[in-house]
């Protein structure tokens, strides 16, 4: 079972983002302005350093949602394992390498947490990792994430794939 990516969804909350944003942005221009009481070039330096701050990071966002965009199915289940794929490669761990698995809530909303064995387990060279050290370290000590708003499933079709495409061993919690 692919689980495909929420486009609408992660595309409402990404563009909300980018809304909260650009005004943070006008915030800070607005208290650059009217409350700081600065000489003409220091005020433009700091307007002209707030405009740029706010390009990059409108275009470094906007760059990672577009690749984000190019995942068809972040989370695969299947009788093997679970299938993992992001912008920085995929993952494939056999059921045998998850010890757990649980929705939790998070500031951002619930996430689906799927816990690994620790690289010392004889099961941890199971797992087939497609991605640079650094994201498996993260997986290794926080388990793969995924935000349910990206995920376009519903809870309950999640905890019935999780027992169906694990053979019963793995309940999602």
């Amino acid at each position: 079972m692919d689980i495909p990516l929420a486009r609408t969804r992660f595309d409402v909350f990404s563009a909300l983002q980018l809304a909260v944003y650009a005004a943070v942005f006008t915030a800070l221009v607005w208290l650059a302005t009217a409350v700081l009481d600065l000489g003409d070039t220091t005020l433009s330096v700091v307007l002209l350093v707030l405009v740029a701050l706010w390009i990059l990071t409108t275009a470094t966002y906007a760059w990672t949602w577009t690749r984000i965009r190019q995942v068809d199915s972040p989370l695969g289940l299947h009788p093997f394992g679970v299938f993992g794929h992001s912008i920085r490669g995929t993952l494939e761990v056999p059921w045998e390498a998850v010890v757990s698995a649980g929705v939790e809530r998070h500031w951002t909303g619930r996430r689906l947490r799927i816990r690994v064995v620790p690289p010392t387990d004889p099961r941890h060279a199971a797992i087939v990792d497609h991605v640079d050290d650094r994201t498996m370290r993260v997986v290794d000590r926080q388990g793969m994430r995924y935000s349910l708003r990206i995920l376009d499933v519903e809870l309950e079709d999640l905890r019935q794939a999780f027992v169906v495409q694990s053979g019963g061993r793995l309940h999602l919690t």
